[in-house]
């Protein structure tokens, strides 16, 4: 690397320091413990802020009945409390919507680790600030040291006490100021004894338990840590940001290895806190082995293993290998993983040798890394292992074991009658394939079991002295003691057999389900079409009842009105997925905004821009979404919303090529009728400047010549812009159908009318038979047709010809024909004359036309579901131009 890269500034950094300045600013008033006064500081220096001229609004402070706190909170303005309903009581919250409303410039905001009343917008108090961090509010908030996720285990190992709420330590590293309030111990338990921070009866008690000396130095340590670490990682930050060469040293990633055991919570936060000191990006990693799998209650504490790792900062990994080791290094090596974090536990209840041999096997191996090596948490804190589930479940069920004794009674009944035949030594086989049935069918709890039956079954009933289970030939005890081995092994290599082929067949079902899903999602034709199969296959693969809601223009997420109509989706449920569309983060039930709602929703975005939410209804017994559904969720949502993207930029795309082929039209059409529009203005405009300047001179009857030849013109220009008209509406699909049964006869009559003087010069022949069936069309379109089809035969055919309207019922419906005696249209053209602007070819005295005619009559026909093509004329003269319509029902 050059020197010029060196110094560099980091585009993260960069981003950093710009997506602070884009949100409000978050100041963080950090004490070891309460009563160090840290609300009285944030007050304090509010109102120095209120004093130079910021807008300063209190949204919820606790003063606890301190006079010198309730003094300085009496000159700032103060927002109303929002009164929440919660067992019979009314509780004070703060009163978020209002302060959005409000819109202050410094919003002060006490006990950031609070819990809000359940069916608030969100289950934190962090979680309101960082709405109005968002909104561009700048917060003051206090919080103490033992409120830190990260911290949570070492708090509860010092003072003996569980801390149940906690604060992600994200939100303290997005704070812009964190202000250490610091008192020595000494100090703050004199003010305690005062009655300054507890009421008189509940100090005392308070100084001989939490608030103990020793107590408070070590919170005091953890407080100067914490702040300590965050001012490292700004100036970190600030450096990377402006190019200051740094002695640091490039880091790689840090991987913690977890199990499905409360024991890993431990490891986990001192991950945390190894990856924090070190400021590297660190991932929980969990193997699973070929052929196992887990039981509920494992399930979930290896979900709520992932969801503490995700919840302090980690990304989480799930790995299948047949070698725990060997994945973990693999993984390392591969993500650049400079240290390895694993846990080692002595307590033999939760299963921990398989963890220790781990440690020792990476120790060993993973020579290239850094090992550290966790203790045991529970040995120092025995209440909290009192309260964590067992590790371990049942070891052999009802079915496993009915299975294994009929297996092994199976074995028996069968080497009785046997015996005689085989001997006695060979009856092993049998029972050495009971146990292999066993094992696959029943798993390696019944293959073992149907090993110790059949072993003391073949003992009893196949060895001498039979029906006892001494034995007295050295021969016989070796023969049980292989027979036992093998079946042992035999039973473990069929159960584990079966539980592969099982994983193989799972593994299988769920690609061919996301083959499917994707093929779904790939063959949509539209939006509607897309939402409801995404919608199948997610309920599908999750098990759950599932739908997508598209974004509105009011960046709303609307259900179908059939479900609000049967209270499927409440007030809560709406809420919660307009919050995910319009903040582009889950919501919902078994999250920390408004987690009341019976909807978990996850919005589906792709190039910053929120399509839609989609919505999972679990019923009341889950409380959250477990980890693997939540990363299936997110493989689908990833899918789903590159298809439905896709989809609209397909939309984008084809409304782009109609826009184009308009603006095509558009000028066509200017070009083609540009002349066929001034060749009528002309003759109006002249023949009336005619009557206008020299109607005194001009005789009655060349008057009413110049008049009729005017009126004429001016009605053939209106045939011309209607046609004009026409053909926009067939361009942009606006033509609105009434399709109704006509008489033909009378579509006939009106449009002869129409054309008026235009077919003086005309033999006109109308040929229609009395039991002509009516037609199925539109009269306006109709008319339309046979006034085209009637101007465009006299265009070519000479003066005095004859003109045919001839029209019979036929099997496809009624078929109308227009003839004339004209010249006639060539083979090669009859095909094209329909074509948009095509013109025949003539000689040079037949009138050219803007060629608009037969385009629009074939457009109007195929509307009524016809069909028109063009022939040549009887005798081979002129041409006859026939349309079929279905006859009228």
């Amino acid at each position: 690397m050059s020197a010029s890269e060196s110094v560099r500034p980091s585009p993260e950094a960069l981003l950093a320091e710009a997506q602070r300045h884009e949100r409000g600013r978050l100041k963080i008033f950090l004490g070891a413990a309460p009563g160090v006064g840290k609300t009285y500081e944030m007050l304090s220096v509010a109102r120095r802020k209120q004093a130079e001229g910021i807008d300063v609004v209190v949204g919820i402070v606790e003063t606890h009945g301190r006079q010198e706190t309730e003094a300085l909170l009496a000159g700032l303005p103060q927002m109303a409390r929002r009164h929440v309903p919660y067992r019979d009581r009314a509780l004070e919250e703060l009163d978020l919507d209002a302060l959005l409303v409000r819109r202050p410039q410094l919003a002060l905001v006490d006990e950031l680790a609070h819990t809000n009343v359940p069916g608030s917008r969100h289950a934190k108090r962090y979680q309101d600030v960082q709405e109005l961090l968002d909104a561009g509010i700048d917060v003051y908030t206090t919080l103490n040291v033992q409120h830190l996720e990260s911290f949570n285990d070492i708090v509860e190992r010092i003072t003996g006490v569980e801390i149940r709420e906690t604060v992600p330590d994200a939100v303290l590293e997005q704070a812009r100021d964190v202000e250490l309030i610091d008192l020595p111990p000494d100090d703050l338990i004199e003010r305690l004894r005062q009655g300054k921070g507890y009421v008189p009866g509940a100090a005392p008690r308070a100084l001989d338990n939490y608030f103990s000396r020793g107590n408070l130095l070590a919170l005091r340590e953890l407080a100067l840590r914490a702040a300590a670490e965050r001012v490292d990682d700004d100036m970190s930050t600030f450096m990377r940001a402006h190019a200051i060469a740094g002695p640091w040293p490039a880091r790689g990633r840090l991987v913690v290895c977890i199990d499905a055991t409360p024991a890993s919570d431990h490891v986990i936060r001192t991950a945390k806190r190894l990856a924090d000191q070190r400021h590297v990006p660190w991932t929980a990693v969990y193997v699973q082995t070929l052929g196992t799998g887990l039981i509920t209650s494992h399930r979930e504490q290896l979900d709520a293993n992932l969801a503490l790792a995700s919840q302090l900062g980690a990304d989480t990994a799930i790995l299948t290998a047949d070698r725990v080791g060997e994945a973990i290094v693999d993984y390392s090596r591969t993500h650049n993983a400079a240290q390895i974090v694993v846990g080692r536990v002595r307590d033999l209840r939760h299963r921990l040798w398989p963890r220790r041999r781990l440690a020792q096997w990476l120790l060993e191996h993973g020579t290239e890394f850094e090992i550290t090596v966790v203790g045991d948490a529970t040995a120092e804190a025995a209440s909290s292992r009192q309260r964590r589930p067992r590790a371990w479940g049942p070891l052999l069920t009802t079915r496993e074991a009915v299975l294994a004794m009929a297996f092994a009674a199976g074995a028996t009944g069968i080497s009785y009658p046997l015996e005689p035949f085989i001997g006695s030594s060979n009856l092993a086989l049998i029972f050495l394939l009971a146990v292999t049935f066993a094992g696959a069918m029943g798993g390696l709890a019944a293959s073992l079991l149907t090993s110790v039956a059949g072993f003391m079954a073949y003992n009893y009933l196949f060895t001498e002295p039979r029906y006892s289970l001494t034995v007295d030939q050295p021969s016989d005890v070796a023969t049980l003691l292989v027979f036992l081995a093998v079946s042992f092994v035999v039973g473990q290599l069929a159960a584990r057999m079966r539980r592969q082929a099982s994983d193989a067949w799972r593994s299988t079902r769920r690609v061919e389900t996301l083959f499917d899903f994707s093929r779904r999602l790939a063959t949509a034709v539209d939006e509607r079409d897309l939402l409801g199969a995404a919608a199948g296959g997610m309920s599908e693969l999750l098990g759950q009842r599932c739908v997508i809601l598209a974004s509105t223009t009011e960046r709303r997420a609307t259900p179908p009105d059939e479900w609000v109509r049967a209270r499927e989706f409440n007030d809560t449920d709406q809420a919660a997925a307009d919050w995910a569309l319009s903040h582009r983060e889950v919501a919902g039930h078994g999250t920390g905004t408004l987690p009341a709602a019976s909807w978990h929703f996850l919005p589906v975005v792709q190039s910053n821009q929120a399509l839609g939410v989609i919505g999972i209804h679990f019923p009341g017994s889950v409380d959250a979404v477990s980890a693997e559904q939540s990363r299936l969720l997110f493989t689908l949502q990833a899918q789903l919303s590159s298809a439905w993207e896709r989809l609209r930029l397909r939309q984008l795309a084809q409304d782009a090529r109609l826009r184009q082929t308009a603006e095509s039209l558009r000028s066509a059409l200017l070009a083609s009728v540009s002349h066929d529009l001034r060749t009528p203005l002309v003759a109006i405009t002249g023949g009336l400047t005619a009557l206008r300047d020299l109607s005194h001179n001009i005789p009655e009857t060349d008057k009413a010549r110049l008049l009729a030849g005017a009126i004429a013109e001016a009605e053939r220009l209106n045939r011309l812009i209607q046609n004009l008209l026409d053909m926009t509406r067939l361009s942009y699909g606006a033509l609105t159908l009434r399709l109704a049964p006509l008489e033909v006869r009378d579509v006939v009559s009106e449009a002869i009318s129409r054309l008026g003087s235009l077919l003086d010069a005309y033999e006109v022949a109308v040929n229609l038979p009395a039991e002509l069936p009516a037609v199925q069309a539109d009269a306006t379109l109709l008319g339309q047709v046979l006034v085209n089809l009637l101007e465009n035969a006299v265009k070519f055919a000479p003066p005095g010809s004859t003109l045919a309207i001839e029209a019979q019922s036929v099997k496809e419906g009624v078929q109308i024909a227009v003839i004339d005696q004209g010249p006639g249209i060539s083979a090669a053209e009859r095909d094209k004359v329909f074509d948009l602007f095509h013109r025949a070819q003539q000689r040079d005295s037949v009138a050219a036309g803007a060629g608009l005619g037969l385009s629009i009559c074939k457009g109007f026909v195929e509307a009524m579901g016809g069909t028109i093509v063009a022939h040549e004329g009887a005798q081979g003269r002129g041409t006859r131009i026939e349309f079929i319509l279905p006859a009228g029902r």
